[in-house]
């Protein structure tokens, strides 16, 4: 009966805690809803180094294969690592302004001739107008670069159809506003009572917040970015049913002669397109339209969509040919160069000056006693005085036997080289010629007589 009962509350306590979990779960469901936000994490590593990525990731999902280089070179060779330039291709010339050779722009027309397709800018941060060159491509097609103007008569068609256009919806505005200022005195008939009712209606109050919240939109970063405020440049293309708008506002306009002798037809213009043979030029004014940060503004990438010809290779050319840093020195602060290269002159000329000759202090050491004795017995031995040094040592030797083995101080000569070939294993020839020679000239057996004569000394 009792197993019956715990297993009975075990059973409740199971069901309680399911139907605690079932009410928990249909609180969660009701009341917490799940929103996806995305957080900009800024642009990966890949989009700091490359500033036309988004473009080359927009045409390659649109099936067109795209090169990026930092050169050149494609130029010279019309291959970059074992890539051959087609025919069908498109060349974007980043900053390629006045960078152009001859035998570039021959070779370069040459291709264009062919079916090439050559999209260039008259921009190029890293020269400008600091240099008096000509850019070929510029010249031969009639453009000129010319500094912005605000007179608006110098202005292009399609500015000045813009500007029209908004005057006349300014117009209409102010139409309306004016619409709405005569029907507002009807709404002062009311009672002022009824009007501090509905000032104080709560429901009203939430209303107007309402409708203030949805007048007031946030700005985005992209309004800025991509300068909503500025005026876009309308630019009609063929087959499409409305002019492309693109952002040309952080670029100044050149001045197209569409009759390179008569300079009286000029207009400014922020992009002309020129056929040319069996290929086609397209010239802006500012190609950093589809850099990532701009890429997605206006009509950007469509346009270059329609610039480009996708049935071949798309090769983003850009140039990275900036003067060196002496030649920007030279340029931005002549004189303080000069007066650097002076110092660093005079500088050099008081370190290397010297006054007399070098003069070196020189350590004298002491000798040591081992030194003196050899000098003194090479010394003996120049001045035939050899003798002298072996019977100092058999002198020493005596008083050894005399002192420490005075047994054999008396013996005769035979029993002393016995007892002194015992001690010292040297035979007793040896020890005889050592200890009782006369003849020792030859340095051979002076060497050998005194090795012997100090072996006999320290076994004694």
């Amino acid at each position: 009966m009792n197993s019956f009962l715990i297993q009975h509350k075990k059973n409740l306590l199971i069901a309680a805690l399911l139907v605690l979990l079932t009410l928990f779960a249909m609180w969660i469901y009701k009341n917490i809803t799940w929103e996806e936000v995305e957080i900009d994490r800024g642009y990966s590593k890949e989009a700091l180094k490359n500033d036309f990525l988004a473009a080359e990731l927009f045409l390659k999902k649109q099936g067109v294969a795209v090169t990026h280089a930092k050169n050149f070179i494609l130029l010279d060779k019309f291959s970059w690592r074992n890539t051959p330039l087609g025919d069908k291709d498109t060349i974007i010339l980043i900053n390629g302004h006045k960078t152009l050779s001859q035998t570039r722009y021959d070779n370069l027309m040459k291709w264009v001739e062919n079916g090439g397709t050559l999209i260039a800018s008259t921009q190029n941060p890293f020269i400008g107008d600091h240099t008096d060159a000509q850019d070929l491509l510029l010249e031969n097609f009639g453009i000129e670069i010319t500094p912005e103007v605000e007179d608006t008569d110098n202005r292009s068609a399609m500015d000045k159809l813009t500007d029209e256009l908004k005057k006349i919806s300014k117009g209409d505005q102010h139409n309306e506003d004016e619409t709405d200022k005569e029907a507002e005195p009807e709404n002062e008939t009311l009672n002022d009572d009824v009007r501090a009712d509905k000032k104080n209606d709560p429901a009203e109050k939430n209303e107007a917040k309402e409708s203030s919240a949805k007048t007031k939109k946030p700005t985005s970063d992209k309004h800025y970015r991509c300068h909503h405020q500025e005026p876009v440049t309308n630019i009609a293309f063929y087959g499409e049913d409305k002019p492309l708008a693109f952002d040309f506002s952080q670029a100044s306009a050149f001045t197209y002669y569409e009759n390179n002798e008569d300079a009286s037809d000029g207009e400014l213009m922020h992009l002309v397109y020129f056929d040319h043979g069996e290929g086609s030029i397209t010239i802006t004014s500012d190609n950093s339209i589809w850099e990532n940060r701009r890429i997605d503004c206006h009509d950007h990438a469509y346009g270059l969509w329609r610039l480009i010809n996708p049935e071949g290779r798309v090769w983003i050319l850009m140039n990275q040919d900036a003067p060196s840093l002496w030649i920007i020195v030279w340029r931005n602060a002549a004189y303080g160069a000069i007066a650097a290269l002076i110092g660093l002159f005079l500088w050099l000329w008081a370190k290397s000056q010297r006054f007399g000759p070098i003069l070196v202090n020189e350590q004298l050491a002491r000798r040591s006693l081992a030194e003196h004795i050899y000098a003194s017995a090479m010394l003996l031995w120049r001045k035939q005085q050899h003798p002298q040094l072996i019977k100092l040592l058999r002198n020493d030797i005596s008083e050894r036997i005399n002192q420490y083995h005075p047994h054999i101080a008396h013996a005769s000569q035979h029993e002393q080289l016995v007892y002194l070939q015992q001690l010292t294993h040297i035979s007793t020839r040896d020890i005889q010629h050592a200890l009782f020679a006369e003849d020792l000239r030859h340095p051979q057996l002076f060497t050998t007589a005194v090795a012997a004569l100090q072996t006999i000394r320290k076994a004694l």
